[in-house]
């Protein structure tokens, strides 16, 4: 934990029963490795107090990061949006009270790197992360099918990627030439075995960091972006918003496996 003064900025991660989150360890570390004068806390809000809070925090934080249940909610609080969190509709990176979408950012530089020209991507959820994936993978060329407990919210998605120039729609099933399958709902069980195929796996879900995804796809043989590595690429990111520096992918990925965070 970095040392607290009266110049020390706060910023913090906000979401609902997330005691899991790895991303003060990711984000004091960076601080500390940057010289930057900075604490990131995390913020374990029930819904009934996010109205409330959210308007303190806007108030108090430098900037703040933001998970399930609260990509969208947060957005009518907010000063403005950049283009790429206008385009998701959801928000998970904010700095003096301007919403970005670093999940976006982190996807498409993550795919476009481990494979060339995707052309048909499966994509398990519609919510905030989900929406970031789908959007992200549209606008790499991708032909989006959106599967989700609730189709409305598939249709609705599928809906906004076509308004923004993109191809998508809402399916029950998995393609027979599927490139990439994602999983962005928080239980990757759900995504049954004839669908693990394709060339590429990505998981949101990064803890276990090996999910029943990610071990089903490297059986078959295809390449995976794991949700740590998602996790740590959105949060370099946010700090390159919040500060204009950052560290590397593999800087952070080597601390966090010294200091046993991931299993």
């Amino acid at each position: 934990m970095p040392q607290i003064g009266y110049t020390t900025k706060l910023l913090g991660v906000l979401g609902e029963n997330i005691s899991y989150t790895l991303s003060p360890a990711i984000h004091n570390y960076a601080f500390e490795r940057l010289s930057i004068d900075a604490v990131y806390l995390a913020f374990d809000l029930k819904r009934e107090k996010f109205s409330e809070t959210i308007r303190g925090l806007l108030n108090l934080a430098y900037g703040f990061n933001v998970t399930i249940p609260y990509k969208e909610d947060v957005i009518p609080y907010l000063s403005g949006l950049s283009e790429e969190a206008r385009r998701v509709g959801a928000v998970n990176t904010v700095k003096e009270g301007f919403g970005h979408n670093t999940d976006y950012l982190a996807v498409k530089q993550l795919v476009s790197a481990a494979v060339e020209g995707p052309r048909v991507c499966t994509v398990f959820g519609a919510g905030g992360a989900g929406k970031a994936v789908a959007v992200a993978l549209a606008d790499l060329g991708c032909e989006v099918l959106i599967i989700n407990r609730t189709r409305e919210k598939a249709l609705e998605l599928a809906t906004r990627i076509v308004e923004l120039g993109g191809r998508a729609k809402v399916s029950e099933s998995c393609p027979e030439d599927q490139d990439v399958v994602v999983n962005s709902t928080p239980n990757p069980d759900v995504i049954p075995d004839h669908c693990v195929k394709g060339r590429l796996a990505l998981d949101m879900v990064y803890k276990p960091l090996r999910t029943s995804l990610t071990v089903r796809a490297e059986s078959k043989g295809m390449r995976v972006i794991n949700g740590l590595q998602v996790l740590v690429r959105q949060a370099l990111e946010a700090d390159r918003i919040w500060f204009g520096k950052s560290l590397s992918d593999e800087e952070v990925l080597e601390y966090l496996s010294a200091r046993q965070l991931v299993r």
